[in-house]
């Protein structure tokens, strides 16, 4: 069995797929279901958050509004993400206008070092400010924002037997990523969320 790591949009993935140079992929898919040919596989429902670092000043208000979100530059998701359109959709849907962007196009490495080294604000998925809880200085807002109708899940073609190992695999992945969900879960409701009822 060997397994090579790599990144790709949902187009290459599925070319990777269809032409049999991937067994399967991890992805997030939204509302429209997989193309055909092709089965998904939900293993974890998206929720973002607004991240920050530990002892930003949003943190010590003890009412937080939408308002405050324009008080602190941005980190801008990559280009063509699903985390890019999530953010304008925030925007949107909670009336603001553009916020100041200060920082765009970095790994999630360099993204975490800004952000604990500023007060930039920026949105990520739970699941990743959760898995590096221990090991950086970045936390969650608490401050409820609208959540994306999409899942990350496992993409492998449909009319294929797959291959043993690469069944093992997606099993090992789907039984893995039921223990983070639990996890996150338990996570997030010792989070004190909706502090955003009451607009200053």
């Amino acid at each position: 069995m060997r397994i090579e790591q790599g990144y790709g949009n949902l187009h290459d993935l599925e070319k990777g797929i269809a032409s049999n140079q991937l067994d399967l992929a991890i992805c997030p898919l939204g509302i429209v279901d997989a193309a055909r040919g092709f089965q998904f596989t939900p293993i974890l429902a998206a929720r973002n958050i607004i991240a920050c670092r530990i002892g930003h000043p949003l943190l010590r208000r003890k009412k937080l509004s939408t308002d405050d979100l324009l008080d602190f530059p941005w980190i801008a998701p990559l280009p063509g993400s699903p985390l890019l359109a999530d953010l304008h959709a925030l925007l949107l849907s909670i009336g603001l206008p553009e916020v100041s962007i200060r920082y765009s196009g970095g790994s999630l490495l360099s993204v975490f070092n800004y952000l604990e080294e500023t007060d930039a604000l920026t949105i990520l998925p739970h699941s990743v400010v959760f898995a590096h809880r221990k090991d950086r200085q970045i936390t969650v807002l608490p401050l409820q924002i609208p959540q994306p109708p999409r899942s990350l899940g496992i993409l492998r073609a449909a009319s294929e037997s797959p291959l043993p190992a690469a069944d093992k695999l997606a099993r090992h992945i789907m039984r893995k990523f039921d223990l983070l969900r639990f996890l996150i879960e338990r996570h997030q409701t010792s989070i004190v969320w909706g502090r955003n009822d009451n607009r200053d």
